[in-house]
């Protein structure tokens, strides 16, 4: 594969009850240098996006 760059994103959504909810988001995109292993990229770039909207979820307050 010769991708030039990819997009991750993680989103989550948490039920606050009384019919409430909060969405956190979180996306990069990645511009894939030659030689770079896409997948290794994908996968740092994934736990990145994770860490981002479990800290926005704890920013919110409503934990994870």
């Amino acid at each position: 594969m010769n991708a030039k760059e990819i997009t991750v994103g993680y989103t989550y959504t948490k039920n606050l009850g009384n019919y409430e909810n909060v969405k956190v988001d979180a996306a990069i995109t990645i511009t894939v240098e030659p030689g770079q292993d896409v997948d290794a990229l994908y996968d740092k770039a994934y736990d990145s996006m994770k860490k981002q909207v479990k800290h926005g979820l704890t920013k919110f307050g409503g934990g994870y």
